[in-house]
C-alpha cells in the first residue's frame, strides 16, 4: 500500500509537482514504464484524500494526462478518479461534481469514443479497449454507471467484428466483464437503454441475465452465422458463445437461472465443429472413431430454427470448403482451424462446469472425429486441443463411481492406440497423446480400467513398440511419460499400470541406448521411481537396483556430460533417499567410485555441473555414513548395558569400524577442501556449504563426546592407521560398523580421521570462502580493479611494449 503524506502540506506537493513536471525531461535510460507507475501510484492515492481543489490542479495546470504517455498509466489515472465518484444523486457531493466537471472539461467520452472509432489507427482502437476493461475490471457499481451512461460500448459488434485480431480480441475481453460483473449487462450493451436521467445502475433481476443471453444467442450469434459467406463472423460467434459460458455458470449458481442455456450452447458448439470437421477433410483415419449423425441444436429460438434448417449446414460447409481471396484464411485454410480451437477451448469448459449436460450429448465422438480429420490435425496446436479436451469430456461418463458407457471408452482408447501405432506419428505428437493417457490415470475409474483391463496391456505393447523406434526423441519421450507416472503426487493407477506390465524392465533396457539423450532419461527415470515407495519396492521385487547398480559404473564414465550428472542424481538418491550403500560397491566388497576416480569427477571433469553433482554426492555419503554411525552407537551402548546387568559376562565388546571412513576412503575430506578453489563459483558454493555442515556435525560429535568422557572418566582411543591402510565393505548392514566416529578430546591424542578432518576445517577461512562464492562480492572485486587500459594497455614508443592486449591475462 502506498503511503502518502497530508495532502495539506505544502513541500510533499511541490515535490510531487516537480516529480510530474520533470518526467518528460528525464533521461530515457532513466524513465520507463515502471517509473510512471511508481509516480502513478503515488498520484493516484492522494485521489481519495485530497481536496477537489488538486483533482483540479493535476489535470489542468500540471496536465497529467498529457505527461503519462504510458496508456496503462493514463487509464490508471482516469479510473481512480471514476472509482471515487458517487453515483447516487442523493448523496451527490461538491466533490463528485468537480469530478464530474473534470470528466467533462477533458472530454473523456468523446476521446474514447473518437479513439475506439478510429479506423486508420489499430493502435488508438486497442488503446480506447483497454480503458474500458480497466473500468469493468473493476467490478463496482460506479464502473457499471460509468458504462451506462457513456455508452461506449453500445458498438460492440462492430468491434467484434473489427478486421484487426488484437481489436476483436480485446473486445472478447470486456464483454466478458461485463456478463461476469453486471447485474444489467444489457444496460451496458445498449440493447434496453432508459433515458439518461432515469438509469438503474442496481439492477439485480435474474431477468436480466435472461433477457441478455437471449439477445445474444437469437439476435447476435444467429446473425453472425447467418452470414454464411464469412468465415471471421463465425469466428466471432464462436468466441461470444465462449464468452457467454463463465457468466452462466455463475448465474445458474447464484440465481438459478440460464438452465434452458446450457444445451443450446454446448450444442451449437458442436454443431460448428462438426460443421468444419466434415468440410476440412477429404478422407479420415479408419482406426479412429468418427461421429457421423448429424448435430441438432437444442431450444426453440431463433438460433435452433436457422442451423436445424434442412441443408444449412450444408451450405456453411459449402462456404468453408472456398479458399478466401484474401485474409488471413488465405494462408493454408489457417482461419477454420482457428475456430475449431475456440469452439474446442469453449467445450472443454463446458465439460469442466456442466459435466452433466455434456454426458448426455455426443460431444466425444465429435472431438474423435477431429482426430480422424488429417487435415485439421496437420496443426500441432487442433491435435494438441482435442487431445487436452478428450480427457475432460470422457471424465463426464464417470458417475457415482460408474463408467456409464464402457464401449465408448473402449473406442476411445482403441483411437488413441492408433494414433500411437500411426507411422506419421512423430515425437511431439506421441508427447500429446501421453499426455492425453496420463489425464486418464488420474481419474479413478478410467485409471482402474487402465491398469487392469486387456486395453492396459495393449497400450503397454503399443509403447513397447515406441521404445525401439528408430527416432531417438521418440524413445525418449516414452521413457520420461514412465518415469513421470511415478512421481510423488502421480497417479496411484499409473503405478500401478507400470508395475504390472513390466515397464520398469522395458526402461532398464534403455540404459544402453545408443543414443546418450534416451540413456540419461532412463536413469532420470529411475531416479524418479526409486523416490517413490510403490517404485522402490517394485524394484526390488525384481532385483532391480543392483542390477541397475551394476550399471552405473560404466554410465558415470559415459562421455556425455548429461548422462554423468543423471547418474550422479541417481547415486545420491540411493545413497540418501533409500539409504543403500550397496551403491558404493562392486561385486560386494571393492569401491567402485575410488579416491582417485572421484577425485578426477569432482576436480577434473569438463562439465561444471557434473563437479557440483560430485560434490553433492560425497554430502550424502557423509549424511548416509553418519546416519549408519547413530544407529551403531545405539547398539554399543545396547550391548554395554545388557554386559553390565550381567556380572558374569566377562566378554568385551569390541566397537566395529565407524561407517563414516567410507567417506575418507573417497578421499571426500581432500577432494571437498580442493573443490573450494574451483574455477566455478557454483562448485565452489556447493563445496563450502557442505563444508560448513560437516563442520557443524563435527563439533556437535565432539560436544557429546566430551560429556560421554565426563561421565565414564576416560575413552577409548582407536587407532585408525592400519585399519584405513585395509580395504573395507560397504553394506547396509549396520552390525559391522564403528559406533566411535566421534571426535577426541583435546587431551587425546588418537588418529581418528574426524579430528584430522576438523583440524583442517579449523583452518580454513570460511569468511573469505563465503566472499568467493557471492555474486556481489565478485563484482565489487572487478568494479575496484584499475581501469584496463590504465594500466595495462599504455601506449609505449617501444615496439611490443604496452600496446598487446593479451598483456591483461
Amino acid at each position: 500500500m502506498t503511503h502518502v503524506p497530508s495532502a495539506t502540506s505544502e513541500k510533499t506537493l511541490d515535490e510531487l509537482r516537480r516529480v510530474v513536471v520533470n518526467l518528460p525531461t528525464m533521461p530515457k535510460n532513466i524513465v520507463d514504464d515502471t517509473r510512471h507507475e511508481k509516480v502513478l501510484s503515488y498520484v493516484s492515492a492522494f485521489i481519495a484524500q485530497a481536496s477537489p481543489t488538486l483533482m483540479h490542479t493535476m489535470l489542468r495546470e500540471w496536465a497529467i494526462l498529457d505527461i503519462f504517455q504510458v496508456l496503462e498509466a493514463a487509464c490508471q489515472f482516469l479510473v481512480a478518479i471514476i472509482e471515487n465518484r458517487s453515483i447516487d444523486p442523493l448523496q451527490h457531493t461538491a466533490h463528485d461534481t468537480l469530478m464530474d466537471t473534470l470528466l467533462d472539461s477533458i472530454s473523456l467520452y468523446k476521446l474514447i469514443h473518437t479513439m475506439m472509432t478510429d479506423q486508420d489507427s489499430e493502435r488508438n482502437r486497442v488503446a480506447g479497449l483497454e480503458f474500458l476493461w480497466m473500468v469493468c475490471n473493476a467490478k463496482s457499481d460506479r464502473g457499471t454507471a460509468f458504462m451506462q451512461h457513456s455508452q461506449l460500448f453500445f458498438t460492440y459488434m462492430d468491434l467484434l467484428m473489427d478486421d484487426s485480431r488484437l481489436v476483436r480480441s480485446r473486445a472478447l475481453d470486456v464483454l466478458s466483464l461485463v456478463l461476469e460483473s453486471t447485474a444489467n449487462p444489457l444496460s451496458v450493451l445498449g440493447k434496453d437503454i432508459a433515458p439518461s436521467d432515469t438509469m438503474d445502475a442496481d439492477v439485480s433481476d435474474d431477468q436480466s441475465q435472461v433477457d441478455c443471453f437471449n439477445h445474444l444467442i437469437d439476435s447476435n450469434v444467429t446473425s453472425l452465422i447467418t452470414l454464411t459467406d464469412s468465415l471471421k463472423a463465425l469466428h466471432v460467434a464462436t468466441s461470444i458463445l465462449d464468452t457467454m459460458v463463465k457468466p452462466l455458470y455463475q448465474s445458474n449458481e447464484m440465481h438459478g437461472t440460464g438452465t434452458q442455456f446450457k444445451g443450446i450452447i454446448l450444442s451449437t458448439i458442436l454443431w460448428i465443429i462438426q460443421t468444419l470437421q466434415e468440410s476440412s477433410a477429404d478422407d479420415h483415419d479408419p482406426n479412429v472413431f468418427r461421429h457421423t449423425e448429424k448435430i441438432l441444436v437444442l431450444g426453440y429460438g431463433k438460433l435452433a430454427k436457422q442451423l436445424n434448417q434442412k441443408g444449412f449446414q450444408d451450405l456453411v460447409k459449402a462456404q468453408s470448403r472456398a479458399k478466401p481471396i484474401r485474409g488471413a484464411a488465405s494462408r493454408g485454410g489457417t482461419l477454420p482451424k482457428t475456430i475449431v480451437l475456440s469452439a474446442l477451448k469453449a467445450l472443454q469448459t463446458l465439460s469442466m462446469l456442466f459435466p452433466q449436460v455434456v454426458e448426455k450429448s455426443p460431444a466425444i465422438g465429435v472431438v474423435l472425429s477431429i482426430l480422424s480429420d488429417t487435415k485439421l490435425c496437420s496443426d500441432q496446436r487442433v491435435f494438441k486441443a482435442c487431445l487436452t479436451t478428450l480427457p475432460a469430456v470422457l471424465k463426464t461418463k464417470v458417475h457415482n463411481g460408474l463408467l456409464l458407457d464402457e464401449q465408448l471408452f473402449a473406442g476411445t482408447v482403441k483411437t488413441i492406440l492408433g494414433l500411437i501405432k500411426r507411422p506419421a506419428s512423430g515425437s511431439t505428437s506421441l508427447r500429446l497423446i501421453l499426455t492425453a493417457i496420463q489425464e486418464f490415470f488420474t481419474d479413478k475409474i478410467l485409471g482402474d480400467i487402465l491398469a487392469r483391463e486387456k486395453v492396459g496391456q495393449d497400450l503397454a505393447s503399443a509403447l513397447g513398440m515406441k521404445l525401439y523406434d528408430m527416432e531417438w526423441d521418440v524413445r525418449d519421450n516414452v521413457v520420461e511419460f514412465i518415469g513421470n507416472l511415478f512421481v510423488a503426487s502421480g497417479p496411484d493407477h499409473g503405478v500401478e499400470w507400470a508395475l504390472r506390465n513390466d515397464q520398469l524392465e522395458a526402461i532398464f533396457q534403455k540404459l544402453l541406448d545408443e543414443e546418450a539423450y534416451v540413456r540419461a532419461a532412463s536413469v532420470h527415470a529411475f531416479e524418479i521411481i526409486m523416490r517413490d515407495p510403490r517404485g522402490w519396492n517394485g524394484m526390488r521385487e525384481k532385483n532391480l537396483e543392483e542390477r541397475l547398480s551394476a550399471q552405473l559404473p560404466s554410465l558415470i564414465r559415459d562421455s556425455e556430460a548429461f548422462v554423468r550428472r543423471a547418474v550422479l542424481e541417481a547415486m545420491i538418491c540411493l545413497v540418501s533417499e533409500r539409504k543403500s550403500g550397496v551403491i558404493l560397491m562392486v561385486n560386494g566388497t571393492d569401491l567402485f567410485v575410488d579416491a582417485k576416480f572421484m577425485s578426477r569427477l569432482t576436480l577434473d571433469d569438463s562439465d561444471w555441473e557434473v563437479r557440483i553433482r560430485a560434490c553433492e554426492f560425497i554430502a550424502a555419503v557423509w549424511e548416509h555414513c553418519l546416519a549408519l554411525d547413530e544407529k551403531a552407537d545405539y547398539r554399543v551402548r545396547a550391548a554395554k548395558r545388557l554386559k553390565d546387568s550381567d556380572s558374569d559376562s566377562r566378554e568385551d565388546i569390541a566397537p566395529p569400524r565407524p561407517s563414516t571412513w567410507w567417506f575418507y576412503d573417497i578421499k571426500g575430506d581432500e577432494i571437498l577442501v580442493e573443490a573450494s578453489r574451483d574455477s566455478s563459483r557454483l562448485v565452489r558454493l556447493a563445496s563450502v556449504e557442505t563444508l560448513k555442515k560437516i563442520k557443524a556435525s563435527l563439533e556437535q560429535r565432539q560436544e557429546s563426546f566430551t560429556r560421554s568422557v565426563a561421565a565414564n572418566g576416560a575413552g577409548d582411543g582407536h587407532d585408525a592407521t592400519d585399519d584405513r591402510q585395509r580395504k573395507r565393505p560397504v553394506g547396509d548392514g549396520a552390525d559391522r560398523k564403528h559406533s566411535s566416529s566421534i571426535l577426541p578430546d583435546s587431551n587425546t591424542t588418537g588418529q581418528h580421521p574426524h579430528a584430522q578432518f576438523y583440524t583442517v576445517l579449523c583452518g580454513l577461512n570460511f569468511e573469505r570462502l563465503d566472499a568467493t562464492t557471492s555474486v556481489e562480492q565478485l563484482y565489487e572485486e572487478v568494479l575496484n580493479v584499475e581501469r584496463v587500459e590504465d594500466v595495462v594497455m599504455t601506449e609505449s614508443e617501444k615496439a611490443n611494449d604496452g600496446n598487446n592486449i593479451l598483456d591483461c591475462y
